[in-house]
């Protein structure tokens, strides 16, 4: 198979989430010029690159010895480094996540209290609600110069 042709199969879940991700970038940069969405897409298809290399396996340690101390002790440092910062990702996320559901329940609890105002505050709680960009612990991208 040629390195065109390889595919992998994807669950519908994360098919959903992609299309959530990018049904979010739509509102948020409604009525934004082209290349301000062309720039949010691309943004996230980088993020989204950048988390999945970070999170992947490494080649060609599959075949390898189980019988091999020093693999063995890579592995579980390997598989340490990985948790820890799966986990700081994670709570930074959900501050995050906490953070706009507070700020979502102070704009509910404004208008049921009966304020009334242009829809400006409603506004920016769903800009934030939405935005991506704003995210808590965004993976580090390197551009990497071709040879």
């Amino acid at each position: 198979m040629a390195d065109g042709d390889r595919a992998c199969t994807v669950d519908h879940a994360e098919r959903e989430l992609a299309a959530a991700q990018l049904d979010e970038l739509a509102l948020a940069n409604e009525g934004r010029p082209w290349t301000a969405w062309k720039e949010a897409v691309l943004g996230w298809h980088m993020q989204t690159l950048a988390s999945v290399r970070v999170d992947s396996w490494i080649p060609g340690l599959v075949s390898c010895s189980d019988d091999d101390e020093l693999l063995k002790r890579f592995l579980s440092r390997f598989y340490l480094h990985h948790s820890h910062v799966t986990i700081r990702r994670l709570r930074a996320e959900n501050v995050e996540l906490r953070r706009k559901v507070i700020d979502a329940a102070a704009c509910i609890r404004l208008y049921a209290a009966g304020a009334v105002d242009d829809g400006g505050r409603a506004a920016k709680g769903l800009s934030s609600l939405l935005s991506t960009a704003a995210s808590a612990a965004p993976v580090k991208l390197v551009h990497l110069q071709r040879r």
